[in-house]
């Protein structure tokens, strides 16, 4: 598969490599789109990554390809966004289900590959399933769009401000 892979630090080159292997509880996904996030831009020029090599990239959609259990079979065909965060489930944020507070936390695109590639293995929790209206363009932006709305939020509490989004 094709890939956009950070080796080192400001070194990131397209290259072809193996498809990910399924393992139990994850599922192949065929990138659709991905975006560019401002964090990506100083993980690969300028602070670096936990790891190398890495595929970058934390805002994708695509389409389930294969899954590890057959019971999941179910999901091949499905358009997917994707929440990056991968919670240990182990700590206590975890149990409170507090998982943006996880202590122990992977991330895609991140820590782990994520989406500048043809192919991402994702954990099945992490997916999010779309509706038919949803376009797969629109989903890559999931996870910013969320964040924008955790902003507005938090800002509103701040300032005894209402918001109602649907």
């Amino acid at each position: 598969m094709k890939a956009f892979v950070l080796e080192e630090l400001g070194k990131i080159v397209k290259r072809n490599i193996p498809k990910p292997i399924l393992k139990r509880g994850w599922v192949l996904v065929k990138t659709a789109f991905a975006g560019v996030c401002s964090s990506d831009i100083p993980r690969i020029y300028t602070n670096g990554a936990y790891n190398y090599p890495l595929i970058p990239g934390h805002e994708f959609s695509g389409i389930v390809e294969d899954v590890f259990d057959d019971k999941d079979k179910n999901l091949i065909g499905e358009k997917v966004g994707v929440f990056p965060l991968i919670p240990c489930r182990m700590c206590e944020a975890c149990k409170d289900q507090d998982y943006e507070m996880c202590s122990n936390y992977n991330y895609l695109g991140s820590r782990c590959d994520g989406g500048f590639s043809e192919y991402v293995l994702v954990p099945k929790w992490n997916l999010i399933t779309l509706n038919n209206e949803m376009q797969l363009k629109q989903a890559s932006l999931l996870e910013p769009f969320s964040v924008a709305i955790h902003a507005i939020k938090k800002a509103s509490l701040k300032k005894g401000i209402s918001i109602a989004i649907n």
